[in-house]
């Protein structure tokens, strides 16, 4: 869970740094393109937000389910080694 919160983390990071840039580029250019597009550059912050909030919100509500699959894999990857560690030692 960790990996996939680190990696959300990091495309919203990415995203937010993206749109700051994009608004820079903005703030440059001829006035009738600024209009439409810090409309648009307000718009993609908005669905940024609302997305980010959608997956804390997701991440949130399944934290149970996370931490199951994690504790079945880890069970899972438990019973490997032991599978492995008893062939080892019965074959010598």
């Amino acid at each position: 869970m960790n990996t996939r919160r680190g990696k959300a983390e990091e495309f919203f990071s990415k995203a937010g740094k993206k749109i700051d840039d994009l608004f820079s580029e903005i703030s440059k250019s001829d006035i009738s393109e600024k209009l439409e597009l810090k409309e648009r550059l307000r718009e993609l912050k908005r669905n940024k937000e609302s997305l980010e909030k959608d997956f804390n919100d997701f991440t949130e509500d399944n934290k149970e389910v996370f931490r199951d699959i994690a504790d079945s894999f880890e069970e899972s990857f438990e019973d490997i080694k032991d599978i492995f560690r008893k062939k080892k030692n019965q074959n010598g």
